[in-house]
């Protein structure tokens, strides 16, 4: 195989690849992970409630739950202007992302034309390149999205019995 077709299918991957995670991230991924913080939530709000709070009767649990629920809401309410900073630090650090990711393409673009130019490549050559890129990517995209709705979608990384601690520390209050 030719040194610069090789380089180019090197370059060409790093740039796609570039692309597509950052697509992929700031879209599907922040989506699915915000579902999966909430259901991280859920899961421990439940599990305190009923481990904590298991002897007392159901009209007593759904007034708790319902306390809970009002005092996350005012917190929420609190939070408003922290949110906002939030979401414009997020769209800045989105547009600077895909800026980045955009002068990366700009770069292998050109790069990949120079060679191209230079080493008088023909139609075949781009053809395999366009084959080989678009292959990989396919194969990353399934693998990413598997990865995202099988795996992490499942994985719990708080710990249940730290947040109850903190939890009934601060009702003790």
């Amino acid at each position: 195989m030719n040194w610069s077709i090789f380089i180019s299918n090197i370059l060409l991957h790093v740039g796609i690849m570039a692309l597509f995670l950052t697509t992929f991230f700031f879209t599907i991924a922040a989506i699915q992970e915000k579902a999966i913080v909430e259901n991280q939530i859920n899961f421990i709000l439940d599990d305190f409630l009923q481990n904590t709070f298991g002897p007392i009767n159901d009209s007593d649990k759904k007034i708790l739950k319902n306390n809970l629920d009002t005092q996350l809401n005012n917190v929420k309410q609190n939070l408003k202007d922290e949110d906002e900073k939030v979401k414009k630090l997020n769209n800045e650090t989105t547009k600077n992302a895909f800026i980045f990711v955009g002068i990366i393409l700009a770069v292998v673009i050109v790069l990949v034309l120079f060679q191209a130019f230079i080493f008088k490549w023909n139609l075949s050559d781009f053809k395999f390149l366009g084959f080989s890129v678009i292959s990989s990517l396919i194969f990353v995209a399934i693998t990413e999205t598997l990865f995202l709705f099988i795996i992490a979608k499942g994985y719990y990384s708080v710990d249940p019995n730290k947040i109850k601690k903190r939890i009934v520390d601060n009702l003790l209050k």
